[in-house]
């Protein structure tokens, strides 16, 4: 497997990306950061994506042979998981986002102690009704230059809430404002809620959104959901939205939202 990176840049990439994971298949298509690996630079048909928001890795693609079968697994067991052990992480959490995949996937792993949870997919294409109105004490911001330059000048607390989800998704902040977008709220000068858009393929939106748990069941989620989504659909993108079984509450907001269901898949981890 080869290193993908500023150097060695893939060319033909549609083998092996896939629409509905835009967290991994952007970066496959080099509109977004993370780690990625293919079994070849040009015309790849196997590749593995590490996305940073995500916090786990992808397989897509296509195994077409016996021997690239044996190349991946050398390449899993010798250099990623070595990796991986090497930044003090002692767990593999991975999702497959190709069918083609899965059974060599599964095979490769077949003697690890596996736990698993679904995963679940949600895509908003239309606008949102009027949003809540907030209490005074709540603000609404769009990240922009403005914002950026007042974090970074410790002018709002709390400014890590926003910096660190665009720096780990999309390098600079340049980066950020070309292809995405991000809201967050702050509760006097603190920034205590926010969303950004943390990858992006195909005009697929991924989000990821959270608020400080002294400020949850106040509506704030959903007016930030209602102000990303519209701008999503005045700039003729469309917002995904992926959660875990284990958090029913963030379901329950995609839902609430008016964000409809598109896919289920599974996560899975084992230690290393």
């Amino acid at each position: 497997m080869i290193k993908a990176d500023g150097l060695h840049k893939i060319i033909n990439y549609k083998k092996v990306t896939n629409d509905y994971c835009p967290s991994f298949s952007g970066i496959v298509a080099g509109e977004c950061k993370g780690d990625l690996w293919v079994n070849d630079i040009e015309n790849p048909n196997i590749a593995i994506a590490n996305s940073y928001a995500v916090g786990g890795y992808a397989f897509l693609g296509d195994i077409k042979s016996e021997e690239e079968y044996k190349g991946v697994e050398m390449f899993i067991n010798e250099e990623l998981f070595t990796m991986v052990k090497s930044k003090g992480i002692n767990y593999f959490e991975f999702s497959i986002e190709s069918d083609n995949l899965r059974k060599y996937i599964m095979k490769m792993f077949g003697d690890r102690e596996m736990q698993k949870e679904k995963e679940f997919s949600f895509r908003k294409k239309d606008e949102m009704p009027e949003l809540l109105s907030l209490s005074d004490e709540y603000t609404i911001h769009k990240v922009d230059d403005k914002l950026w330059n007042l974090i970074n000048e410790g002018n709002i607390e709390n400014g890590t809430l926003v910096t660190e989800r665009l720096l780990e998704s999309w390098g600079i902040f340049d980066d950020f404002f070309e292809k995405s977008l991000a809201f967050c709220i702050t509760y006097y000068n603190k920034i205590i809620a926010v969303i950004v858009g943390t990858a992006r393929f195909n005009d697929v939106i991924a989000i990821d959104i959270e608020t400080e748990e002294a400020h949850r069941n106040k509506g704030l989620g959903l007016t930030l959901t209602g102000k990303f989504v519209n701008e999503c659909v005045r700039r003729g993108m469309t917002a995904q939205w992926d959660c875990v079984e284990s958090n029913p509450a963030s379901r329950k907001l995609a839902e609430k939202a008016g964000f409809k269901f598109i896919k289920q898949n599974e996560v899975y981890w084992f230690n290393i």
